[in-house]
């Protein structure tokens, strides 16, 4: 009797010391991180932890700073998460590493970035077709002409020395935005409604993200129509 209270006692005194997202995850309760509560099928990860067995595969969140981040990307590059939408399977994502570029305290001094958001983008999530394209250019030889400046709608990026930005089509678009002369990457924004993104305002497009999307598991469908899923998660 005696070696079963001291058990008992042992065993609460080990909850007792169990941080609470610990507790929240072996429950599989919602989380908070920073400004937003992050519901199964996502889960917090712990840093220098891989998995939340509350997290299906994939859906693991980093929170570092109270930011959370989609946890399948290192942290020092990944995805910020600006908005969850469970009720249709989206989210409001931004690649916010992106605007160190164009800054002179950026590696390599200010630039345009260099690599597509879209290669930072892995299953169980999709890019949604209702997001718009931004081409930066980083032309090497000869700036472009005048005349293909105005047709293509180019504008100065911050860094100056022959760098652009223009607005693309609709994601998925096979339009030719090649420019002789030029290297060429595209980044995913969310951008308007209706009607074409101001180049313009690149930075502020960047901040805003862009929509991802997945295919619900079933146990998140079935609960869809329940008031904590129909809602973002703000």
């Amino acid at each position: 009797m005696a070696r079963a209270a001291l058990l008992l006692i042992l065993f609460l005194a080990a909850v007792a010391q169990t941080p609470a997202p610990a507790l929240a995850a072996a429950a599989c309760e919602p989380e908070p991180c920073g400004n937003l509560t992050i519901w199964p099928p996502f889960g917090v990860v712990s840093r220098g932890a891989e998995e939340n067995r509350c997290a299906q595969m994939g859906f693991q969140v980093h929170c570092t700073g109270d930011v959370p981040y989609l946890g399948y990307y290192e942290p020092d590059y990944g995805l910020q998460i600006l908005d969850i939408f469970y009720g249709n399977a989206s989210l409001l994502v931004s690649d916010v590493h992106k605007l160190a570029d164009f800054s002179n305290r950026s590696a390599g001094g200010c630039h345009v970035p260099r690599a597509s958001t879209a290669s930072k983008i892995a299953a169980p999530f999709f890019i949604s077709g209702l997001n718009r394209n931004l081409i930066f250019y980083n032309c090497t030889e000869e700036p472009p002409s005048p005349r293909t400046v105005r047709r293509a709608g180019l504008v100065d990026t911050v860094c100056l020395n022959n760098t652009f930005v223009r607005a693309g089509g609709g994601y998925g678009d096979p339009g030719d935005y090649n420019i002789e002369g030029c290297n060429a990457t595209a980044l995913t924004v969310r951008g308007p409604p209706a009607g074409e993104v101001n180049p313009g305002y690149y930075r502020e497009l960047i901040s805003d993200g862009f929509l991802l999307i997945w295919q619900p598991p079933p146990a998140a469908a079935a609960g869809s129509s329940s008031g904590k899923l129909a809602h973002s998660s703000n």
